[in-house]
This record gives structure tokens, C-alpha cells and sequence, in this order.
């Protein structure tokens, strides 16, 4: 569906949405003429046969708030320039065949509440500066191959609700900073490569009812502070609670 309003008398009509989501659409992302749609805010391309990369003239559609490009067959890398977006408040690039690092320019678009990139070939770092993303909700960056430690500067994002790196190469211990999340309800960080004891500053996210550590190299005991927590009065059945538990030793 793409809908128009008018806009002044010498332009009776413009697009400022399209959403056609499950349409069976097939062809080249590039081949939408962006700059002929400087209105846009809306688009919503979930679930079709586009493919591909990303073009970079993207970046005409300044007052763009919604990119929902989840479950197609895009590839090559994300481009810096979507940085630009300022006006994003949500992002959804999961699913495809995206490569390449996650650019840095992201960290611009601090109007965003979702950033999801999960499932994809993304690799390399997280980007030190998504820390400045302060209003995200959800950051999704899961089933990827993305490595690296997990920057101090994810515990800056206090306003999450869900934190999803699973699946990844993420190695190195798993930072205290990620104790200053008291509004996060979902914290995955399971099948990596993360190392040492689970910090005790955990214990002060007392929304948490899904917390998943396992499948990584993590040593020590459980803290005595996470067993007097609200985690496994939140967690809906003992399974959460059992996921948790990480191996005796390594």
C-alpha cells in the first residue's frame, strides 16, 4: 500500500508510505528511484524477493522514520551513508545476506528505538559508539558472525528492554557496565565465546525474566547476589532459570 497526501499546490500529491510487506515483489532494492520520493517516511518491504545491496542514494529519504527491509535476499555491505537517516526511529535489516562490518555511522541515528540486524553474514566489531544510541528499546545484532569483546558502552542504553548477541564470536568477559540495564527484561548473550565469572552487578537488573549465559566459557560460581535477585521470581518456568547456569569449569 503506498499512501500519498498532498503537499502545497504546485505538487497535488506525493508518497509518504509504502508498506507492502508479504507482496512477492522480486527485483533490484536499487531499483526504486529514492530521489523521486524526497517524502517518504514509512516503508515496509518485510518478506519478498528483493535483492541485491543496499543503495546509498537511500540517504535521499531524509524524513524517513521506518525501514523495515526484514527477509529478503540483500547482500553486500551496509552502507555508511544510511548513517544519514537521522530522523530513524526504527531499523530492520534482518534476514538477509547482508556482509561487512556494522558501520559506525549508526551510531548517528540516535532517534532510534529498534535496531535489528540479526541473522545476516555481518562480522567484525560492534561498534564502541552504539553506546550513544540512549533511546533504543531493542538492539538485536544475534546469528551473525560478529566478534570482539562486548563494549563497555552497550551499558549506557538504559532503556532497553531486549539485548540480543547470541550466536556470535563474541569473546572476552561479559561486561559489568551491562548491570546499568535495569529496564532490560531479555538479555541473551549465550553461544559465544565469552570468558570468566558472571559479574555481580547483574543482580541490579531486577526486570530481567530471561537471562541466557549458556554456551560460552564462562568460570566460577553463580554469584550469591543474582540467587537473592528477581530473576527467578520473573522467569516464567525453572528452564529460564536452568539455561542460566553456566558450566563448573572449562
Amino acid at each position: 500500500m503506498c499512501s500519498p497526501i498532498r503537499h502545497a499546490q504546485q505538487v497535488p500529491w506525493v508518497v509518504t508510505r509504502i508498506s507492502l510487506p508479504n507482496a512477492n515483489i522480486h527485483g533490484h532494492l536499487g531499483g526504486l528511484n529514492f530521489s523521486a520520493l524526497p517524502f517518504l517516511t514509512y516503508i515496509d518491504l518485510y518478506n519478498n524477493g528483493l535483492h541485491g545491496t543496499i543503495p546509498a542514494n537511500i540517504t535521499s529519504l531524509s524524513t524517513l522514520s521506518y525501514l523495515n527491509l526484514k527477509s529478503n535476499w540483500l547482500t553486500g555491505h551496509i552502507p555508511l551513508e544510511i548513517g544519514d537517516l537521522q530522523n530513524l526511529t526504527v531499523l530492520d535489516l534482518s534476514f538477509n545476506n547482508l556482509t561487512g562490518h556494522i558501520p559506525e555511522s549508526l551510531a548517528n541515528l540516535t532517534m532510534l528505538v529498534s535496531l535489528r540486524i540479526h541473522q545476516n553474514w555481518v562480522s567484525g566489531p560492534i561498534p564502541n559508539d552504539i553506546g550513544r544510541l540512549v533511546n533504543l528499546l531493542v538492539l538485536q545484532l544475534s546469528n551473525s558472525s560478529i566478534s570482539g569483546e562486548i563494549p563497555k558502552s552497550l551499558g549506557n542504553l538504559t532503556q532497553l528492554h531486549s539485548l540480543y548477541l547470541q550466536r556470535n564470536n563474541l569473546w572476552g568477559p561479559i561486561p559489568t557496565e551491562l548491570g546499568k540495564l535495569v529496564n532490560v527484561r531479555s538479555l541473551y548473550l549465550s553461544s559465544n565465546r565469552l570468558t570468566g565469572p558472571i559479574p555481580v552487578s547483574l543482580a541490579n537488573l531486577t526486570e530481567v525474566s530471561l537471562l541466557y549465559l549458556f554456551g560460552n566459557h564462562i568460570t566460577g560460581s553463580i554469584p550469591t547476589e543474582l540467587g537473592e535477585s528477581n530473576l527467578w521470581k520473573n522467569s516464567k518456568d525453572f528452564s529460564e532459570v536452568a539455561e542460566y547456569q553456566p558450566p563448573a569449569h572449562v
